[in-house]
């Protein structure tokens, strides 16, 4: 074999193992959606595995349904702010100590009720077929219920139970002192010019050795709930 085949062949194989490895680079993120409450700082998860430095690496993190896309814009070794969607110009930041590693990771600061939505990781100069990962960030949004007394009605006492603020919607249940759900009536739900919940609902109940009663608001999909408790007097209740 003739001297300069052979240099080719190495070259070949040389080559074809550097760009497999290369290939083999891909950009993870987490599956699962990131919670958080409003006014929360947050971190959306973005690293190169296998461990490799992102110092040199364009990493773009977008909204892409927002118009200007980017929320943060790194290039040629540094920030570039000026390109960030006016929403969140200093609101955001890499761990700039990190990228060594391949940590692309995004902090975003006070989180607001606009933040809901789907945030893409791209890295578009990346040599590999996986240059970018999504991840869901909910933003919710809690309040405490409050309770009053209507009044007497029939044989029991009307209460109600008012609650606002929330962000998704939420439900609204009743509880006596043993835990049993009181059959209340239907609730009332209204929102506010931000999309935050208010809900209302009224229970009548009968009088009970405690006379104690638990209004609860619960959000299932940010896994939040609160509650109030009220004792109703006893001089209350018709005789």
């Amino acid at each position: 074999m003739k001297s300069s085949t052979w240099y080719f062949l190495v070259w070949c194989i040389g080559f074809s193992l550097i760009t497999t490895g290369l290939s083999q680079l891909q950009v993870v993120g987490q599956k699962e959606p990131i919670i958080a409450l409003l006014g929360d700082d947050v971190i959306l998860p973005c690293f190169l595995r296998p461990s490799t430095s992102a110092v040199d690496q364009t990493v773009e993190w977008q909204r892409r349904d927002l118009t200007p896309k980017e929320v943060h814009y790194y290039s040629d070794g540094r920030d570039n702010p000026d390109v960030h969607n006016p929403v969140y110009k200093g609101r955001t930041r890499l761990f700039e100590e990190e990228l060594k590693s391949g940590n692309m990771s995004l902090k975003l600061t006070g989180v607001k009720h606009t933040d809901n939505g789907f945030f893409t990781c791209f890295v578009p100069k990346l040599v590999s077929t996986v240059k970018t990962s999504v991840i869901q960030l909910i933003v919710g949004a809690v309040s405490q219920p409050v309770i009053s007394i209507v009044g007497p009605k029939d044989y029991g006492v009307v209460l109600k139970c008012d609650s606002g603020g929330w962000y998704p919607e939420p439900e609204m249940t009743w509880e006596d002192s043993d835990g049993n759900i009181l059959p209340g009536g239907p609730t009332e739900t209204e929102t506010d010019s931000e999309s935050r919940y208010t809900v209302r609902g009224h229970v009548t109940i009968q009088k009970t050795d405690n006379n104690m009663f638990t209004c609860r608001v619960q959000q299932h999909q940010i896994n939040h709930k609160m509650e109030t408790q009220i004792i109703v007097p006893g001089e209350v209740f018709i005789s």
